[in-house]
């Protein structure tokens, strides 16, 4: 929804605001790990999947690819919508929004494919062993003076398969998704 008021929307300080979203991506995660932390015990969510998952559900990327989607539709279907009576929210959901499944689709696969590979974020909120991500059980394999390396490497393509597969089945939306929005794929 961010990405569609940035590219259709027209609000004071939209150009401000963008440039700080953008700014976010020059910014290292790790920066802002602190305070993140912060919001996820605040919560309640230490030890939870919600509280591994929610800082990975929205993104500067996201917000970004979305608004480079959008930005590329044609403004005849917004009009079309304005001139049978719909508001901008009845615009959005019944016509922007279905027609961005492919961006969509590109945005929920990158976004998967980062939560499913960050270890620092889990890590750190997910303190039980039984709550724990695959990523972080992996990097538990290692160990100081010995390794299993054939476990190892089976576990690493164990922990690589759902997201292998899920690419499999999208990589035509995710290519599409990621032409629509002007970026190369």
């Amino acid at each position: 929804m961010a990405g569609y008021a940035f590219a259709r929307m027209q609000f004071r300080g939209k150009n401000v605001l963008f440039a700080l979203v953008l700014s976010i991506l020059m910014v290292p995660y790790q920066i802002y790990l602190i305070p993140q932390y912060g919001i996820i015990q605040e919560l309640g969510w230490l030890n939870t999947v919600a509280g591994i998952a929610a800082p990975g559900i929205f993104s500067a990327f996201g917000t970004f690819l979305m608004r480079q989607h959008f930005m590329g539709m044609p403004r005849s279907l917004e009009e079309a919508a304005r001139l049978d009576g719909a508001s901008p929210w009845q615009t959005f959901w019944r016509i922007m929004f279905p027609l961005s499944g492919p961006s969509l689709s590109a945005v929920a696969i990158l976004t998967a494919l980062a939560s499913w590979n960050d270890l620092m974020w889990p890590l750190i909120v997910a303190t039980y062993d039984d709550r724990t991500t695959l990523a972080v059980g992996l990097s538990t394999m290692q160990g100081q003076f010995t390794s299993n390396y054939p476990v190892m490497m089976a576990a690493s393509f164990m922990a690589m398969l759902p997201l292998m597969i899920l690419f499999i089945v999208l990589q035509r939306r995710v290519v599409e998704g990621l032409a629509h929005s002007g970026m190369k794929g």
